[in-house]
């Protein structure tokens, strides 16, 4: 398990199992209102499935909240960000594409080191 400014992340499913290109962590967000926005982008297809906790969410163009058992699906090459948290913690998976092009996870675990 990695942490970093208060954030939790636990890789779940990472090239340590084998996986070449699917990565899945688990991120606990124990302090809401300490984690602002960052909006990013990147080649990797992403996935969000919301375990607890709510936020908005924006991406190409347009905004959606999602909470409890939603998933927010990114395409590849969108701009995007959590700018809103709705509840004082958030707990949701990350599944994504593991791609040579983006910067390594922030959990450090979707593919070995170089």
């Amino acid at each position: 398990m990695k942490s970093s400014a208060g954030i939790q992340y636990r890789s779940l499913v990472g090239h340590q199992d084998g996986a070449r290109k699917l990565h899945i962590h688990r991120t606990v967000i124990a302090d809401t209102s300490n984690h602002p926005p960052y909006q990013h982008q990147h080649v990797a297809e992403e996935a969000f499935y919301i375990l607890d906790g709510r936020a908005e969410y924006t991406f190409d163009g347009r905004s959606i909240v999602a909470g409890p058992g939603e998933t927010v699906f990114i395409p590849s090459g969108v701009l995007h960000a959590e700018i809103r948290y709705l509840t004082p913690s958030m707990v949701y998976l990350t599944i994504r594409t593991v791609e040579a092009e983006d910067e390594p996870c922030c959990c450090g675990q979707d593919r070995p080191n170089p």
